[in-house]
């Protein structure tokens, strides 16, 4: 016996092998998939914020703070410059010869306090650097790490001249000319 729906499926044969019944069970695990994922990337995240964010309970992170505040109030200032003139010019002996170097310094400091208490004390700060620089060793000089060493005995040279105290410092002397002979 026929009846009239034959050849329509009106739904009755979802069986699990029909294309029907595939389609069901793919949707579920696509959202399985995602919401696996979702939680991984949650959980990766919150263990990446636990690591870089450290421990509170830990001394050293509030002074890390602290000078990243302080290096970022320093860096909002205008540096002021002071070129040290005229040039250093010293002799020094090197081998059984005299050489002579000339230097150029300008220092910088980020508080006008500074600048004008080096002004103040020049005769004392020039002596001084004139003295550190007569006794230099010609090899070192010629290297960049004993150019360096030397930029940074003069800013504590001239530090230890002026005596500053407190928050007061030279930030940084710079060579604006250098010539060894």
């Amino acid at each position: 016996m026929a009846t009239k729906n034959d050849g329509l499926n009106l739904g009755k044969d979802k069986q699990p092998g029909s294309p029907a019944g595939k389609k069901g069970k793919g949707g579920m695990k696509k959202i399985v998939i995602i919401v696996l994922v979702v939680v991984m990337f949650l959980a990766v995240g919150g263990g990446a914020a636990f690591f870089m964010m450290g421990d509170s309970d830990n001394p050293g992170s509030g002074e890390q703070v602290d000078e990243v505040v302080e290096q970022q109030a320093v860096e909002e200032r205008e540096p002021i410059y002071l070129p040290l003139d005229p040039a250093f010019v010293v002799n020094f002996e090197h081998k059984g010869t005299i050489r002579y170097l000339q230097l150029s310094l300008q220092v910088m400091a980020y508080d006008q306090k500074v600048v004008d208490k080096i002004q103040a004390n020049m005769p004392a700060v020039r002596n001084s650097l004139i003295l550190l620089f007569s006794g230099q060793d010609y090899d070192a000089l010629n290297t960049l790490e004993g150019k360096e060493q030397l930029r940074k005995t003069v800013r504590q040279s001239i530090q230890d001249v002026i005596r500053l105290k407190g928050e007061q410092k030279v930030d940084d002397v710079f060579f604006t000319g250098f010539v060894m002979q």
